[in-house]
């Protein structure tokens, strides 16, 4: 059965989001046991840069039913992207000049983050599985 209200995508996305930062706090916690607090701040603001504008994303592109308003969903899956990139770009170039980071360290959280947003939605939404 496919997510068909706002209701139930509104609550997928948010379970996405709920799941990644979860994920990502546990790992900067482990990179906080073993090495020091610089080091799980760096993961986690790697993942915070990838998690923030997906969920921006997300969110902005799943306003519209795709069965009524199809159009709309194509312009908003492009200006989505956009501002998902831009976004993304703004947040690691923050990072990056104010922040003290372990580079290695943010961007592994980063890439970390990239791999969860591939994997969740597939693992999270199996019920719909058709």
């Amino acid at each position: 059965m496919p997510l068909t209200t706002t209701k139930q995508r509104s609550q997928l996305i948010l379970k996405i989001f709920l799941c990644q930062m979860l994920s990502a706090a546990v790992i900067a916690g482990g990179f906080l046991a073993v090495r020091d607090g610089l080091a799980g701040t760096s993961f986690l603001m790697g993942a915070l840069c990838a998690v923030l504008p997906h969920s921006l994303f997300t969110w902005y592109v799943f306003r519209f039913r795709g069965d009524l308003q199809p159009d709309l969903v194509l312009k908003s899956i492009y200006r989505g992207e956009t501002l998902k990139f831009l976004l993304l770009v703004l947040l690691v170039a923050a990072v990056l000049k104010h922040l003290a980071v372990v580079y290695w360290i943010f961007f592994c959280g980063l890439v970390f983050a990239f791999i969860l947003q591939a994997v969740l939605p597939i693992l999270i939404n199996y019920d719909n599985w058709d």
